[in-house]
């Protein structure tokens, strides 16, 4: 998507402003307009067209950015719940191990399963070591259920599994993407507060 030169000045002066509010002296902090998505992130950043990008230490919080004119023509930006990149190495989604108030349950067994860890792309779990008990992703009936709201069916690709721990990545969680995507920025929240102490989220 290509942008005038007149577009671009008005991203830099709304986002200029908003980064007074955003931004601390500290170094580790900045913000900037992207007009185009990542090739490594559109798969989860499905449909966005824009992007701000916050960085927080070595975390980048990609904010998809739509945009409304109201009803006098002006435009009025408004940001949807980030992606959080660990850019620490690997460049990869942020990932929450052990996370509380999720539940995934195997559906056909009746059966709590334990998570491990959760990011944006796919999770880490535990079934239970158990002869009579294997799981087979493409016939298994699987449902999460985040911070207890309604539960989301799975769709997963298995990665690897190594004895009872099954690595797996989310095939088609379109529906459940944003709860995902709050979630898990609710909790990074939670687990780094002194990085967002002094920023206005």
């Amino acid at each position: 998507m290509e942008f005038s030169t007149e577009e671009l000045d008005f991203f830099n002066n709304i986002f200029t402003e908003t980064s007074t509010d955003c931004m601390v002296s500290d170094a580790k902090h900045q913000l900037s307009v992207q007009t185009d998505v990542p090739q490594s992130l559109r798969q989860i950043l499905v449909g966005s067209k824009l992007t701000l990008l916050a960085e927080i230490s070595h975390y980048q919080l990609w904010f998809p950015v739509s945009l409304t004119m109201n009803k006098a023509g002006d435009f009025s930006p408004k940001l949807g719940t980030p992606e959080i990149i660990d850019a620490n190495g690997s460049e990869r989604s942020w990932r929450v191990n052990t996370p509380k108030n999720v539940a995934i349950t195997d559906v056909f067994h009746d059966q709590k399963i334990e998570v491990l860890s959760l990011s944006a792309t796919g999770l880490t779990f535990k079934i239970p070591n158990s002869a009579e008990h294997t799981i087979d992703l493409q016939h298994t009936s699987l449902e999460m259920s985040l911070a207890g709201e309604e539960p989301l069916k799975l769709e997963l690709d298995l990665v690897r599994h190594d004895n009872n721990v099954v690595a797996a990545k989310f095939k088609d969680l379109q529906e459940g993407r944003e709860s995902l995507r709050k979630f898990l920025f609710n909790s990074h929240k939670i687990k780094y507060s002194n990085l967002y102490q002094d920023i206005i989220l």
